[in-house]
């Protein structure tokens, strides 16, 4: 309708997912490489997550298309199954040409099949989407086909895909086992101020946009509306451009956003008005001009889409879970594709830990243990605090745990205050794999603390991988200290 005011060749701002149309800012690549490496290195279980509209559905469709492996993908857009179900459509999917009337004869035959697969060097990728709708039995069922492995190597890898949500069913006690076994995981976040407006002028482009059609401020009030989730960009942005087309102006401004937010907001909206009575109808000899009965028809059409946006809108704003992410990862020896050990893997254990499991560290000193009483009082008073990982591992023990739990109640009632939290490694392996590890564990905290009630744009999460040691490398004690999580309130 409105392609030839703004000379488009097709509309940028569609709901559906569109390759043409995808971009990839900072936070999306970061999911990619994250996620591919994953599915490169057979990591078994990897969950990616994500609030309604980030984009993870349009993601797991790129990394499909762009990994270079040869792989058997499946698919379940819907995993709202019974077992049996879900048992069945897994044949539909890898086209095991069976079905199915219990659970042991899809076990047998589902073995051969990831053997066959694995004879063929073929990986095997389930990608379940819609990951918050399992419940507990199906979860359990989903673990016991990751059992079906060689000894050194996983013969399928299972990618779950869901809103943040999700991460609430996983931290439920009962499904534990599978938690435990998440080895890679990636948070989509919205798209920074900047990101917006790299991502509307983006899909202008594609769709043939030649010159500014919004105006900078424009975007800004975009992104004010939206808070960066892709979907609500989109909406409000075909929106204006429908608006503008009706109005006749071909340049988007920050007013006329601010009119398709009143418009697309579900409490403000209100009902088409009914028609004129007969008693209001033009009087005989008067002529009505075609003009105006083409703009009534316009105003009706764009009424009818102003409703269904704000249908849309009032959906994502009702079903917004809180922010999560995986707390508990399991131990993991990571093996690169020589299948040797990388990274903190080390042919000899650490010596007795004699180190504290969580410290604090005042300026230019060593890390001295630290009492609950004083991290009850003020965590940060005496310096920065320091979570040590166990050997070889992402998990954060009890101890690590009770520390976050005082730290977060001190955050919660002081809201001004902002905290930088960095992973560190110690310097064994591959570099840019340490470089991930430490990632993990940094957001593992941040996530924890969210979890727990403190503002998320109140920490920032970095990972260091071996950089600034505490100790030498050279011994295990001194690599025992190097693997660790720093907190550290920012001036």
């Amino acid at each position: 309708m409105y392609l030839k005011l703004y000379r488009l060749n097709a509309k940028p701002f569609q709901i559906t997912t569109d390759p043409r149309f995808l971009w990839l800012g900072e936070k999306h690549s970061e999911a990619l490489a994250t996620l591919t490496y994953g599915i490169l290195e057979d990591k078994g279980f990897l969950l990616l997550t994500g609030d309604v509209g980030t984009g993870k559905t349009a993601l797991i469709k790129l990394l499909i298309k762009n990994i270079n492996v040869s792989a058997i993908v499946a698919t379940i857009p819907d995993p709202g199954l019974d077992p049996i179900d879900f048992f069945n459509l897994l044949s539909e999917e890898f086209h095991m040409d069976r079905q199915f009337a219990s659970k042991g004869d899809f076990l047998i035959q589902f073995k051969q099949f990831l053997l066959k697969a694995y004879s063929s060097e073929k990986k095997v990728l389930l990608i379940i989407d819609e990951a918050q709708r399992l419940h507990h039995e199906l979860l359990e069922q989903i673990r016991l086909l990751s059992n079906i492995e060689l000894e050194h190597r996983k013969l399928i890898n299972i990618f779950f895909v869901g809103q943040t949500e999700f991460n609430q069913t996983l931290m439920e006690e009962r499904n534990k086992a599978v938690r435990q076994r998440i080895t890679v995981h990636h948070h989509i976040e919205p798209l920074s101020e900047a990101e917006t407006l790299q991502y509307i002028a983006h899909r202008l482009k594609v769709a043939g946009g030649r010159g500014e059609i919004f105006t900078h401020d424009a975007m800004r009030r975009i992104h004010l509306f939206s808070s960066g989730v892709p979907r609500l960009i989109n909406i409000i942005c075909d929106h204006a451009l429908l608006t503008g087309y009706a109005s006749g102006r071909s340049r988007i401004d920050a007013g006329m956003i601010r009119e398709c937010e009143k418009e697309l907001r579900l409490p403000e909206f209100k009902a088409i008005p009914a028609a004129p009575a007969a008693a209001d109808a033009p009087q005989e000899g008067a002529a009505a001009p075609v003009a105006s009965g083409r703009r009534i028809v316009l105003m009706l059409i764009f009424l009818l889409l102003a409703a269904f946006s704000a249908l849309l809108v009032y959906q994502y704003r009702t079903d917004q879970p809180q922010r999560w992410a995986t707390e508990e990862i399991a131990p993991q020896t990571y093996r690169g594709l020589s299948g040797k050990p990388t990274e903190e893997s080390i042919t000899e254990e650490p010596a007795a830990a004699s180190l504290p499991q969580v410290a604090v560290a005042p300026s230019d000193s060593a890390p001295q243990a630290v009492s609950s009483e004083a991290l009850a009082q003020n965590p940060f008073a005496k310096g920065k605090i320091i979570i040590f990982f166990p050997y070889n591992s992402n998990e954060l023990t009890r101890e690590a745990m009770a520390a976050l739990d005082q730290i977060a109640d001190f955050l919660t009632a002081h809201p001004d205050l902002k905290v930088a939290v960095r992973g560190y490694t110690d310097a064994a392996g591959v570099p840019s794999y340490n470089l991930s590890v430490s990632q993990f564990r940094a957001n593992s905290i941040k996530s924890y603390l969210v979890g727990k009630g403190v503002a998320s744009a109140n920490l920032t999460a970095q990972g260091m991988g071996p950089k600034d040691p505490i100790a030498s490398n050279e011994t295990p004690s001194g690599r025992e200290q190097n693997r660790r999580v720093e907190i550290e309130l920012v001036p």
